[in-house]
């Protein structure tokens, strides 16, 4: 593990790592500047409005965090994930109000729009050191035109725990205006079959003690995986041909909800058109491969795909896979090997389906996508692990 200046550029001039298993290794991380701040935003009842088949609902507002803050910070580079239900950032001191300002705007149209209830605050990483509580963030290169942030260390999950324990302190303050920019987000695509049987989310948590034993425990699980389903390429639950742009009033609903709500009939009747237009006339340049001031749009499909990021880590290992029932149980009896030695807590979900949601910041050429396959679900099964564990520890003491 390195260390790092405490500066607002500090993320931006980290050292990229290039392959998604180097995230495996604890040297690839570097811990976050101590005056930085971690923001925190998830959705109370995700699991419930998913149940009610409010999936895209739940994961535009997620997504909504990250744009929000993106914008409130000028496009600053700085390190953030995405949960389904939720998101996790990284900024700076001097982008702290803004940021605030954009979370309490998101948690506001949550309500207004969705009636639906955003959990949001923040921590300092100094607090988070004083509590010897590890804050590592790296940097994957994913593509050419995308890099991904990843976390360990426990300090993304603390976080969310003090907000959850203690609101009153770790909730935005009163004083913050609630004002959010939802520029550059998108949620124009059909769900997107799997390209084989099945779509499947799987979270796995390491039980160990120290970080390098946490990091031996994914590195052996992610063996296990790619042993089961193959590289990348072979497991990706994208592929080009499964990609459409969608019409439907239903799949648009929760983007026209971010940006019409407080708006008159006049604009909510031209945002409607619009995205049904941008969706024709997308789809037409893709299928035609026209190019459009220098960019091929015949290419940005695979470009998609690539910008992607159905594999991640943050304190925990997350991925959405293609592949078959047979793959399944195979992987789900190693999980539950692991998890009865007390080695790991796991969580997984099957889905004909997955789910995009799209960050644009310049048509066919800065753009990141989100994948989704029911990753919420596969987060019950992982905390009622935890629980049970919780209650035999306490029934043996």
């Amino acid at each position: 593990m390195s260390s790092a200046s405490s500066h607002r550029n500090f993320y931006q001039e980290l050292t990229e790592v290039c392959a998604f298993t180097d995230l495996l290794e604890l040297n690839a991380y570097h811990q976050v500047p101590e005056d930085w701040y971690v923001l925190v935003a998830d959705i109370e009842g995700s699991t419930q409005a998913i149940e009610n088949d409010r999936y895209q609902d739940v994961n535009t507002l997620g997504a909504s965090c990250i744009i929000a803050v993106l914008n409130a910070c000028e496009r600053l580079e700085i390190p953030y994930i995405f949960g389904g239900d939720g998101a996790s950032l990284c900024i700076p001191p001097d982008c702290l109000e803004p940021a605030l300002a954009a979370l309490k705007g998101t948690a506001a149209i949550s309500e207004q729009a969705y009636n639906l209830k955003l959990r949001t605050g923040f921590v300092p990483v100094s607090l988070l050191s004083a509590d010897r509580i590890p804050l590592l963030v790296s940097k994957l290169r994913i593509s050419p035109g995308a890099t991904q942030a990843s976390f360990t260390g426990g300090g993304l999950q603390a976080a969310e725990n003090w907000l959850k324990q203690c609101p009153e302190r770790y909730g935005i303050p009163d004083y913050i205006v609630a004002d959010a920019d939802f520029s550059g987000l998108q949620c124009r695509w059909d769900r997107i079959p799997s390209p084989k049987d099945e779509t499947v989310s799987i979270l796995i948590e390491a039980r160990c003690d120290t970080l390098e034993q946490q990091t031996e425990t994914y590195r052996q699980m992610m063996d296990k995986i790619l042993h089961i389903y193959g590289e990348r390429e072979e497991h990706h639950p994208l592929q080009a041909d499964k990609l459409s742009m969608s019409f439907s009033q239903e799949k648009l609903r929760s983007e026209y909800r971010l940006f019409t709500r407080n708006r008159g009939a006049f604009y909510k009747l031209w945002y409607k058109i619009k995205m049904r237009v941008v969706a024709f006339f997308g789809g037409l340049m893709m299928g035609h491969s026209i190019s459009v001031s220098g960019y091929n749009w015949g290419q940005y499909k695979a470009d998609m795909i690539a910008n992607s990021d159905h594999r991640k880590f943050d304190d925990m290992l997350r991925m959405v896979l293609a592949g078959n029932q047979v793959q399944r149980e195979r992987l789900i009896q190693c999980l539950e090997e692991e998890f009865q030695q007390g080695r790991l807590y796991y969580g997984t979900s099957v889905s004909s389906a997955a789910l995009l949601t799209c960050l644009i910041f310049q048509s066919g050429i800065d753009h990141f996508h989100f994948v989704d396959g029911a990753d919420a679900l596969a987060a019950r099964q992982l905390k009622q692990q935890r629980k049970q564990s919780a209650e035999m520890i306490k029934d043996n003491t």
